[in-house]
């Protein structure tokens, strides 16, 4: 069984994880200072609850142009091939350029909107510009989202509760299997595992890593594990596990992309002991744009 062990404070992450395989284009550090990376997600996202009964939420379309260093883009837009005459333009989001396609409550919906099938990604920078095609379709041309996630907590190697997790010892969050896991056998990225964890306030004191952006946890991990000393006693904590699968990638004048299919669940734990959540905000704080159920809080 592959480990991922985390010792994570807060801004702060050291890692012992795969990293991405490294691309072979020359000029990829310097560009990106520009762009790490783009991506379009198709999706499915869930809740679970403490009993690990998972709730649908939504399926969901959305791109987004990871800019690190603050890059401003001339502009940006996605274009579906079945509708070329309506390019959809990226806006600036919390550090990213991003498209919104929408919530749908099936795939057959969300395919509906999003048929499977090409997309160009146009990308303009100060300096140059990126126009690459990609591919979203899975076998057959169906639509390939990875099955449901259910998360579960082991303290000490015994399952324990997510409403009574003992913050003074180490925490080792775990996942149901990979349904679609695979490496890229372009050997740009392969299928990877995001896991976040936010206090109330919504301050992230997990995040396993993205690609392109240093270590990343791949689709063959298992587990991660969070020293106990990071957590507050008495305290509510969100979480969420995101598997996503590479169906398309590529690398354009330096700068690396891809198309994917994405599951992911988001849950709320809770720590023992004295009481820490007092201060904390009445109102959830969404951690991601697929977690609709906290949708009307900004």
């Amino acid at each position: 069984m592959n480990k991922s062990i985390l010792k994570i404070g807060y801004l702060v992450a050291i890692t012992a994880l795969p990293s991405c395989a490294p691309a072979s284009d020359e000029n990829m550090a310097q560009d990106q200072n520009n762009i790490s990376f783009f991506v379009m997600v198709k999706s499915s996202n869930y809740s679970q609850d403490a009993d690990e009964k998972l709730t649908f939420l939504n399926n969901h379309m959305f791109s987004e142009i990871f800019t690190p260093n603050g890059a401003e883009l001339k502009s940006a837009t996605l274009t579906r091939h079945d509708d070329p005459a309506n390019p959809m333009t990226y806006f600036r989001r919390d550090g990213t350029y991003y498209v919104e396609g929408g919530h749908f409550d099936s795939v057959e919906k969300l395919d509906a909107a999003f048929p499977n099938g090409d997309f160009t990604f146009d990308i303009e920078l100060q300096d140059r510009a990126i126009s690459t095609t990609m591919n979203l379709s899975g076998p057959g041309g169906n639509t390939d989202i990875p099955e449901p996630i259910t998360i579960t907590y082991y303290q000490n190697d015994i399952k324990v509760s997510p409403t009574a997790i003992d913050p003074s010892q180490k925490l080792t969050v775990r996942w149901s299997d990979y349904s679609n896991g695979h490496n890229d056998p372009k050997g740009i990225v392969d299928d990877m595992i995001f896991v976040v964890m936010a206090d109330c306030y919504g301050e992230r004191i997990i995040h396993t890593g993205l690609p392109f952006e240093g270590e990343y946890t791949k689709f063959d991990e298992t587990e991660i594990s969070v020293e106990g000393e990071f957590l507050k006693t008495g305290h509510p904590y969100s979480i969420f596990v995101e598997f996503p699968h590479v169906v398309d990638s590529g690398i354009t004048n330096g700068v690396p992309g891809f198309t994917s299919y994405a599951t992911a669940t988001y849950m709320e734990v809770f720590t023992s002991g004295p009481d820490t959540s007092t201060a904390c905000p009445v109102d959830k704080v969404p951690m991601d744009t697929g977690q609709t159920d906290r949708m009307d809080i900004e």
